[in-house]
């Protein structure tokens, strides 16, 4: 899997300027000592989640992240599939942007008006739709006979003692709150891959979740 940089947030209407301006958005690389594949996604508030996928086959694949012993940053918060960028997913997607525009229309400069916004070149582009979505969500671009159907492990960094940098200091910011950068993110990303092959589930599940 092949290194990619994706910059898609504006930053600019958070009020504090910080070292997140120059950073990237999201990124996803191969992990060198395991070969699992890893992401780095920032929040739409600015915090970034860490991630590591397994495939089929691998004792972890399917399992919730209760069923998973691992020491990373806020300890495990999510686990699942690969988001769906299918012409299906873009349709029932598309069927919530009347509402949006109905909202926007009462509300100019409310959560519906900048969500329009954001998406304006793809609320009618499946194509322009899609692009975005790799850009942003939980998912990778494999290469070549590398398997695209993944199950993801995340945490996020958006605990008591983290800056979050888009929020306002009204809700809960402070002084002492610190920042967790892009370095510090893939470090914890690549202490969790090897984890993931290490550790031995908590528990068996009694079904397998399939990613939506």
């Amino acid at each position: 899997m092949k290194t990619i940089e994706y910059r898609t947030q504006d930053k600019s209407t958070w009020e504090v300027r910080g070292e997140w301006d120059n950073e990237p958005d999201k990124v996803q690389w191969k992990d060198e000592a395991t070969g699992l594949p890893c992401l780095i996604v920032r929040g739409p508030l600015g915090a970034w989640c860490g991630y590591v996928g397994v495939s089929e086959g691998h004792k972890f694949f399917g399992k919730d992240y209760d069923d998973v012993d691992a020491d990373v940053h806020g300890g495990l918060t999510f686990a699942k599939g690969c988001s769906d960028h299918s012409p299906e997913a873009f349709a029932k997607w598309s069927e919530r942007v009347p509402s949006w525009r109905k909202e926007a229309a009462q509300f100019p400069v409310g959560d519906a008006a900048r969500r329009l916004k954001e998406w304006a070149g793809c609320l009618e582009n499946y194509d322009e739709w899609k692009a975005r979505m790799e850009a942003r969500s939980i998912c990778h671009v494999p290469e070549a006979g590398e398997s695209d159907r993944v199950w993801w492990f995340g945490f996020d960094c958006a605990h008591l003692g983290d800056l979050i940098p888009g929020m306002d200091d009204r809700y809960g910011n402070d002084y002492d709150n610190t920042y967790k950068g892009v370095n510090y993110v893939r470090q914890e990303v690549t202490k969790l891959a090897a984890q993931l092959i290490t550790r031995a589930p908590v528990r068996e599940p009694n079904t397998v979740r399939e990613g939506k």
